[in-house]
């Protein structure tokens, strides 16, 4: 047995003869090793290039031989597990163009699998060499789908704007006159008093609460306990809150502003109504919500808008746009309606999905021949007929009594009517008395 230690071994008598030699790369391993600087690739870039042609030829004949073949298939089979979507196809070319790249373009090299996007030949091709989609398109902390292909994203995030028109609505390219992006759930708030449009992505938070609510009046009569109850009046709203994100820097400028108007939607608009020298008065803001097939376009009013900022959420860093990526709206509606509220056959409390309920509305004036008597069908007919007639009389005197002047008019109903008794005239109410009366 032979023993050997390691300890004793006299290294410095061992002395290479490559440090001996003033000859740089004896065997002549490559042809275009740099003798200047190496500036940032190691040994020149044409050192460096030779090194990725030879790993390349070298990779090459591997991949001819069985284990070569055996290798492409076991990654193939691998990649096709991945759990992630999208990522299952293997990309062939990544271990050939990761030879080829030095270690200072590390950062160029290819994702091992092939991320088809969109599925078309386009994408499929882009992403096999390593020039798929930017990262902040495909790989936001929220993705927006189009309804009509789940699989293609897009930009829902439009701009504030709008049209004269209903169906005008604002894109993000244009703020009027575009027909714009369908989401999945339909989510719009017009400003009935400047005639525009905000429209956010429909990411509800917390769900949406429809309250009903009536405040009756009660009277107690001496001698009882018990109370009546007269009806008073009725109130409905609707609560619910949306999440608002900006997938990118370009969303920022369009999701603020978006914000801004909603804020202003609890508050006034000062305008003129009769010329320039009457003075500003106040509009009340009403609103056409939509949302789903619940509420569409539906009048009413905001009590409330709250905006919450999450404290987890990032903000923006350059001057003059340092504000939050997500924020929270909350909002409190009133509802007005498009009909009178009453409990019948046929109201519709909602409005499109009305449509799909099987009991028609009832028929208020509609009588019943097998009940009525006919001779009092007939007198009440006569009785219409002759209120109505009375009615556009009445109208045609007003309208001829409101083309007199002031004193034409008191003189006029003065005569008919005498002292102590109203008219009217241009729609106000008047006394027929004079001063002396």
């Amino acid at each position: 047995m032979i023993e050997i230690n390691p300890q004793k071994i006299d290294y410095t008598k061992r002395i290479s003869e490559e440090r001996k030699s003033p000859v740089q790369n004896p065997k002549k391993l490559v042809n275009n090793l740099s003798k200047g600087q190496d500036f940032i690739f190691r040994g020149g870039l044409s050192l460096q290039a030779e090194f990725g042609k030879q790993n390349v030829e070298r990779f090459q004949r591997f991949l001819t031989t069985p284990n070569g073949k055996l290798f492409v298939a076991q990654q193939a089979i691998l990649q096709s597990l991945n759990p992630k979507r999208g990522t299952r196809i293997y990309n062939p070319l990544a271990p050939v163009i990761s030879k080829a790249l030095p270690q200072e373009l590390t950062h160029l090299k290819p994702k091992r699998h092939l991320d088809v996007g969109d599925g078309g030949l386009i994408g499929t091709f882009r992403n096999l060499i390593g020039k798929g989609e930017p990262p902040e398109r495909t790989e936001n902390a929220v993705k927006f789908f189009s309804r009509k292909n789940p699989s293609k994203t897009m930009d829902l995030q439009v701009r504030y704007g709008g049209t004269e028109s209903m169906t005008d609505y604002p894109t993000r390219k244009h703020t009027m006159g575009g027909k714009g992006d369908n989401d999945f759930i339909k989510f719009r708030i017009r400003d009935a008093v400047n005639r525009k449009w905000i429209i956010f992505p429909a990411l509800l938070d917390g769900g949406i609460t429809d309250n009903s609510s009536t405040s009756p009046s009660t009277i107690s009569y001496i001698g009882r306990a018990d109370k009546v109850h007269i009806y008073g009046g009725y109130t409905r709203t609707i609560s619910f809150a949306i999440d608002v994100v900006a997938q990118r820097e370009s969303d920022i400028a369009i999701l603020w502003e978006k914000i801004n108007y909603a804020k202003g939607l609890v508050l006034p608009k000062y305008q003129q109504f009769f010329g320039k020298n009457d003075s500003s008065r106040p509009v009340a803001p009403i609103i056409y919500l939509t949302l789903g097939d619940l509420f569409n376009n539906t009048p009413g009013f905001f009590t409330s808008v709250n905006l919450t900022i999450p404290a987890n959420s990032t903000w923006e860093l350059e001057n003059g746009r340092q504000v939050p990526h997500l924020a929270k709206l909350a909002f409190d509606f009133t509802y007005i309606g498009k009909e009178t509220p009453e409990n019948r056959v046929g109201a519709k409390h909602f409005d499109n999905i009305s449509d799909l309920f099987k009991h028609p509305p009832e028929e208020l004036t509609k009588v019943d021949d097998t009940v009525a008597d006919p001779k009092s069908k007939r007198e009440m007919r006569r009785e219409q007929r002759t209120a109505r007639r009375e009615d556009r009389k009445g109208r045609r005197e007003q309208r001829r009594l409101d083309r007199k002047s002031f004193g034409e008019a008191f003189k006029k109903k003065r005569a008919e009517l005498g002292a102590n008794k109203t008219f009217t005239w241009r729609g106000k109410q008047y006394n027929t008395n004079r001063a002396d009366d």
